[in-house]
């Protein structure tokens, strides 16, 4: 199975960044949508280069064009294209808003959009924010002792297909049910079975 292939290489790689230009905005979902969401997690967190976090190790705030713009001395890489600002490789915060944060757009103008957050890794709490055309989309979840705690702003007009978690990311073939929720504030609470350990 592709799925199952692509696992294998990202573990090859150690957990790296080796994808390219086209590969670096689906692989993170490529893993996450097939059933390996906690490597998906992993590999957001790996540090060495190639790597996101590598850069922010690096001190990096914007997301840079190469994996290393700066090199590990802290010296500028002497190719091309060393741009410190650049939207390729930034493309992860698709994922970390769709995935981490949870929120993802169902129709265009965000009158129905999905809440779906997939808690992994070692991260226990995230908030996302979004000002729609129809107002504020917020949505801010945090883990406690087996319990997943979700705080949601749905804005007028609008409607949310919620989806909440009580395992962490694993088999992508169960099937999800959603609950509808209309504007407002809102709170949810499940029980929350974290992966284990990481994925070898």
């Amino acid at each position: 199975m592709p799925a199952e292939r692509l696992a294998r290489l990202v573990r090859s790689a150690h957990f790296r960044a080796v994808t390219g230009f086209a590969g670096t905005p689906a692989v993170l979902g490529a893993l996450s949508d097939h059933g390996h969401g906690q490597l998906a997690y992993r590999m957001l967190l790996e540090t060495e280069c190639p790597s996101w976090l590598y850069q922010v190790g690096m001190g990096a705030t914007t997301t840079w064009e190469r994996w290393d713009s700066m090199m590990p001395d802290g010296s500028l890489n002497p190719g091309l294209m060393t741009s410190f600002n650049h939207y390729a490789l930034d493309s992860v915060a698709a994922w970390m808003h769709a995935n981490i944060g949870g929120i993802a757009p169902l129709e265009p103008g965000w009158r129905r959009f999905r809440v779906r957050p997939r808690p992994g890794g070692d991260i226990t709490s995230a908030r996302v924010e979004f000002l729609s055309p129809s107002g504020l989309v917020r949505c801010k979840w945090e883990i406690e002792e087996g319990r997943f705690r979700l705080e949601l702003t749905v804005p007028p007009n609008s409607v949310a297909e919620l989806v909440l978690p009580e395992t962490a990311p694993g088999d992508a073939g169960e099937e999800e049910k959603a609950e509808l929720v209309g504007s407002g504030e809102h709170q949810f609470e499940c029980g929350f079975v974290a992966a284990g350990p990481w994925p070898p």
